[in-house]
């Protein structure tokens, strides 16, 4: 098997949303820094926005705030929330976005160039191709991006990890990084439970079958402490084709009615909010429904105008475009008759409930040198995209003039390179080499500026 060695100073392992994002931050503000992406795939259209989105669904809207939108996670979510997590994700949300915009992302905007507002906490954009553009800014940041290698294991030295190793889908080719900070952007688990679709259908699931938790499983060999596995998150989406339902609960206000006609959210789950109770009461009122015998349960559409049936196809195109063919195929006409839903499989995501790494407010894991971003941290649901976005910017500092703690760890990396090239130099063996790849950490005491709130207390789900 050929063997192919690669050192860099920063090493991601996941293409996807918060890979590409940590990337791109890492390449503008510390350009001298080598930059590494290993992605399975290929980065153009690899992890959950492979086929697009329709809106961010994690933006604070005119009137928001990091505060109130902790608040409403924390409710959404029933309490089970790291709120430290949470507020310094929530506090780049508009930086991140406005960075996307930049790049090509079209975001829909009123009269007076306001975002459009979907819900209280979505904004609405046309993203089809939102993928190819994170990608594109990774490559034009100047990342080196390797496509179709697939990591199997870190590489440690002593208690620190230095780096990763893994395999080309492609060519077989083995690949040894050494890197001196490594983060991890690999998604959660799908694949964990047997599908709703049975036979040929059973890889349409709603996250990417792809993901696969070979992040969490790498981490675990290596010793990294975890969170809240058993916080497994049941998604409410559309019969057969599983598509997401806020696309219609949020975009046309459209209820939840069981085969009665009843809006039982309204009714038996009143006291929690309604069709606005959080997210698993949501999901746990259609299957209590079905289970005593009030099934199926849709999503009411009936009386929708032509308008609204078009706007909802066309929001359909840009993140799920076999719901507007299943319509199609069928001769379902929305405004005619409601479209039925069903709960999904139980998934391990960061991004929707708290399940990953145990990670701090630069999200460091408990291994040093490892660094965790997107659905495979843990503690901060309500992520969606916007949230991985920031979780990749974390582990760099925050925007703006360089920290203390990033001065520090450049001063060590330039170090280190000296160090290199005099060993070489000298010819001195392998075994003073072997020194060189002991990656610098974040001194724990060099606080961050961007790091306002204390740790959390721990939660007793863990």
């Amino acid at each position: 098997m050929e063997r192919k060695i690669i050192e860099t100073d920063i090493l991601i392992i996941g293409g996807g949303t918060a890979g590409c994002m940590a990337a791109v931050e890492a390449k503008e503000r510390y350009p001298q820094l080598n930059v590494t992406i290993l992605e399975k795939a290929h980065i153009d259209r690899s992890g959950c926005l492979a086929g697009g989105m329709n809106a961010i669904n994690a933006y604070l809207n005119k009137g928001e705030t990091p505060e109130s939108f902790v608040r409403y996670v924390r409710s959404d979510s029933c309490g089970l929330i790291r709120e430290d997590l949470v507020k310094t994700m929530s506090e780049l949300f508009e930086y991140c976005v406005k960075k996307v915009e930049k790049w090509g992302l079209p975001i829909l905007c009123d009269d007076q160039g306001n975002y459009l507002p979907r819900g209280r906490w979505n904004i609405k954009i046309n993203g089809e191709s939102l993928k190819p553009i994170l990608a594109k800014a990774a490559r034009s940041a100047g990342a080196q991006v390797y496509n179709w290698v697939t990591v199997t294991n870190l590489l440690t030295d002593g208690d620190r990890i230095a780096g990763a190793v893994g395999f080309s889908l492609r060519n077989g080719t083995f690949y040894v990084v050494k890197a001196k900070a490594t983060i991890i952007a690999t998604g959660g688990a799908a694949g964990l439970y047997r599908p709703n679709n049975p036979g040929d259908a059973s890889h349409k699931t709603w996250y990417c079958p792809y993901n696969t938790g070979a992040g969490y499983a790498m981490g675990i060999r290596a010793g990294a402490e975890m969170t809240s596995f058993e916080m497994r998150y049941v998604a409410l989406r559309t019969k057969d084709t599983i598509a997401p339902t806020g696309t219609i609960a949020l975009g046309v206000r459209a209820p939840q009615v069981n085969a009665k006609g009843e809006q039982f959210m309204k009714t038996r789950y009143a006291h929690l909010g309604g069709d606005g109770a959080p997210t698993p009461y949501r999901t746990y009122g259609p299957l209590m429904e079905i289970k005593e015998g009030r099934g199926p349960v849709y999503l009411d559409t009936r009386g929708l105008t032509a308008e609204q049936v078009r706007e909802l196809k066309s929001a359909y195109l840009d993140m799920y475009p076999s719901m507007v063919l299943y319509w199609a195929a069928n001769n379902i006409d929305p405004s005619k008759e409601p479209i039925e839903v069903q709960t999904t499989e139980p998934y391990i995501v960061g991004g929707h409930c708290q399940a990953g790494y145990w990670v701090d407010g630069e999200r460091r894991t408990t291994l040093k040198g490892l660094y965790a971003a997107g659905d495979v941290a843990g503690g901060a649901p309500y992520k969606f995209v916007s949230g991985c976005w920031a979780e990749g910017s974390l582990p760099l500092g925050p925007p703006g003039p360089i920290s203390r703690t990033c001065r520090r760890w450049l001063f060590r990396i330039s170090r280190s390179r000296r160090r290199k090239r005099a060993l070489s130099r000298r010819s001195s063996g392998q075994a003073k080499c072997a020194t060189l790849f002991s990656p610098p950490t974040w001194k724990p005491g060099f606080k961050n500026c961007w790091s306002s709130m204390p740790a959390a207390p721990r939660p007793i789900t863990r």
